[in-house]
């Protein structure tokens, strides 16, 4: 059993202004030079480093360049969709084909943005896990990772769709204090857990040395088995 490293890519660069106008307003493109997904490669690096397959959910506004889409590939990490526009199924199949185009048709599940509260320009901010099951079943996907905060919620199937209702969210704002990291690494060796962060909260708080980068630190060093959502659904 292990735990399932899901990475939201919310943020496409470390610069507020730059980030707002790439995610809020879609009109900022995607420059390397001044930092696009930098917070992504720098944690994929570390990754790497480390030997640990983790699972990345990129919005359209944070869809990587081709030349890193083919290295998350190259270095067999999972990619699915965070999807932004759930309204209808329209307009989550035209995100998921955008998403699943740039990775080579790889995308077997997504991820939620926001579980309630409206975060950006076309953002729909209401949660309805149910309806995604739904989505990811008539889109031909074999997941959908939920956003709840009750990481003893264990996965079910629900018509051939693997559910994970709940995650072990990094940041504490988002769990009760009785799941700690010691609960999450003693769950780990009897089931599937998945853990939530972003990308850029943990970069930003390993600068400041805060609780979510010391959190991280210490389920990376004492969780003995990390697994991609891919690996766990190909082994089902």
């Amino acid at each position: 059993m292990s735990v399932i490293l899901r990475f939201d890519v919310d943020r496409a660069y470390p610069n507020a202004v730059y980030n707002h106008l790439r995610v809020f307003w879609n009109v900022f493109p995607s420059l390397d030079f001044l930092g696009y997904l930098d917070f992504v490669k720098k944690l994929l690096d570390d990754l790497n480093y480390r030997g640990i397959k983790a699972s990345f959910f990129f919005r359209p506004s944070t869809l990587p360049k081709e030349d890193f889409a083919e290295r998350i590939l190259r270095d067999r990490h999972s990619v699915g969709l965070h999807a932004v526009r759930t309204q209808s199924f329209k307009d989550f199949s035209g995100e998921l084909s955008k998403i699943s185009k740039r990775f080579e048709g790889k995308v077997l599940g997504f991820s939620k943005h926001g579980s309630g509260r409206r975060l950006s320009r076309k953002h729909e901010a209401s949660y309805n896990p149910r309806k995604y099951v739904q989505y990811a079943k008539r889109a031909n996907l074999q997941y959908f990772l939920g956003n709840g905060e009750d990481p003893s919620e264990e996965e079910t199937v629900i018509n051939g769709v693997l559910f994970f209702p709940s995650a072990f969210w990094l940041n504490r704002n988002f769990r009760e204090d009785k799941f700690t990291v010691d609960w999450l690494v003693e769950k780990s060796t009897h089931r599937d857990v998945v853990l939530l962060a972003h990308p850029c909260q943990i970069l930003l708080e390993i600068e400041r040395g805060g609780l979510i980068a010391r959190e991280y630190e210490e389920i990376i060093d004492r969780v003995d088995d990390f697994k991609t959502i891919d690996e766990i659904v190909e082994g089902r």
